[in-house]
């Protein structure tokens, strides 16, 4: 057989191979992660609401909470049952990316997909909130499929095809993300923005079924709704007054910059500036532009929205996640294959460091100690403490000083009826039954960090007895952390 009749071999892309071993390290992370680290405090928490299921919560909507239920109940109690639900959301995400592909290059399906799913990883703050069991994680993924649906029925509507499934289908899944959390209604607002703008798409404010896709993602939040009627409104209350104290006041503009700052770092500063080459783009196809516009909607809406709220209310670095989901489909047309190269270096030291940060020891960068990292060492040896000291005093209930000791200690003696006593509201307040404990001793876990003294216990006992101090121990054996295990003596059921 000659030369000429051997089938040709395609060469072998190493920009694509190199992005597959980042990849697999990436995940590799994720799953040292979630193996080694016991839940977080707010992991833990959020853990809890699947175990006191709910119309909705104090904090967030009840989306993320009926989901943990159902992984509690099918898989138990285990490190890897909390995170589970992270990694079918990160399965999905990826899934919509591969959809996104064909739409956005299909020339290059496979060249455009790794990228972009790397480069979304490498995004440290979405690394790190699709990786922890917060709900972030499924609004991360509900904002990217909504995107992709919202895209393809406006491509549709343009090109004069007036179907409406994908118009539904985008509003039960922007339903779904404001059901997972309230900043989910910065993807609606930044829909509505996006048909404004251009003539064609506004023609839709024209047919009754924009409207009725609007009511079906508002009939998505009736469990939120009921849940407040039934309760004061206090997620309301607290959201949109508690939170600023006595009133707005006066802007504070040094919250704005360290917002636009912290945002700049954790988006990587190569991201942040390549957001710049924006109005220079030159879309290869409708649907890039569409997607270049609807990309740029999102992140400057929920951008913008957080930038005037920081002005009042400190904002932390996560909230505006919902803006960088939304540059997901154009990150490899803002970056590029060279500038990207930059961004993934940037990435993986920050989440490696982060990962040393919980697994390994807790670092300190900036002059700054990572405190949350070095309180989540230690649990399973506390809870054996805990165990100890209740065995030694028979009929105490558990208690913690901080809503998330409760449920971090809970989770590790898979108990879902430990009490807070701190003075920052949570949902332990509304499943916790005060007056069953009334006149009962306690087993009560606080710490030396000043992050929850027993000062927030002492008010609702007799007498507080301190019996014992709890080192955290890191892997190499230093003390990272000190917690205090206390006996508090008749409980006043306040």
């Amino acid at each position: 057989m000659s030369d000429a009749a051997l089938p040709a071999t395609k060469p072998v892309r190493w920009n694509i191979v190199v992005l597959q071993l980042v990849f697999v390290y990436l995940l590799a992370l994720r799953l040292w992660f979630g193996l080694a680290v016991t839940p977080m405090g707010d992991e833990a928490y959020y853990w809890m609401w699947g175990q006191h299921l709910s119309w909705s919560y104090f904090d967030h909507p009840p989306l993320d909470g009926w989901l943990q239920g159902l992984m509690a109940a099918i898989f138990g109690w285990s490190n890897l049952s909390v995170r589970l639900l992270s990694w079918l959301t990160l399965a999905g995400t990826l899934g919509i990316f591969w959809l996104w592909s064909a739409r956005l290059s299909p020339d290059d399906r496979s060249g455009w997909f790794w990228h972009t799913a790397v480069f979304y990883l490498c995004i440290p703050v979405i690394f790190v909130m699709s990786s922890f069991a917060f709900h972030d994680h499924l609004l991360l993924f509900l904002v990217v499929a909504a995107t992709y649906v919202f895209h393809g029925f406006t491509g549709d509507w343009e090109d004069g095809r007036r179907t409406w499934r994908k118009l539904y289908l985008a509003a039960a899944l922007l339903g779904l993300a404001v059901l997972t959390k309230y900043n989910g209604v910065f993807l609606g607002l930044a829909f509505a923005i996006w048909v404004l703008v251009r003539p064609k798409r506004r023609s839709l404010f024209a047919t009754p079924h924009l409207y009725l896709a609007a009511l079906l993602a508002i009939l998505i939040q009736a469990p939120v709704f009921y849940w407040n009627a039934t309760h004061g409104w206090v997620s309301f209350r607290f959201h949109l007054g508690d939170r600023t104290g006595s009133g707005l006041g006066q802007p504070n503009l040094s919250q704005v910059i360290d917002y636009l700052a912290t945002m700049a770092v954790l988006m990587s500063p190569v991201l942040f500036l390549s957001l710049f080459r924006l109005p220079w783009l030159k879309p290869k196809s409708p649907d890039e532009s569409r997607a270049i516009g609807l990309s740029s909607s999102i992140y400057l809406t929920s951008t913008l929205a957080w930038a005037v709220i920081a002005a009042y209310v400190y904002v932390y670095f996560h909230w505006n996640v919902v803006a960088y989901a939304g540059l997901a489909p154009i990150a490899y047309r803002l970056l590029g294959p060279r500038v990207g190269w930059l961004h993934v270096a940037f990435g993986l030291i920050v989440v490696t460091v982060g990962l040393v940060s919980y697994t390994l020891t807790p670092t300190s960068l900036f002059g700054y100690r990572d405190l949350g990292a070095a309180a989540s060492y230690g649990w399973p040896t506390l809870a054996t403490e805990v165990q100890a000291a209740q065995q030694a005093n028979p009929g105490t209930f558990l208690a913690a000083t901080r809503y998330t000791y409760a449920a971090q200690l809970g989770f590790e003696l898979h108990d879902a009826d430990v009490a807070a006593f701190n003075q920052t509201p949570s949902q332990n307040d509304f499943w916790w039954d005060k007056a069953a404990h009334k006149g009962q001793d306690a087993i009560i876990v606080a710490d030396q960090a000043a992050q929850s003294t027993i000062d927030e216990a002492r008010p609702h006992f007799a007498s507080l007895q301190k019996l014992s101090d709890v080192p955290a121990r890191d892997a190499f054996g230093n003390t990272v952390w000190t917690f205090e295990i206390w006996l508090g003596r008749g409980y006043d059921g306040n």
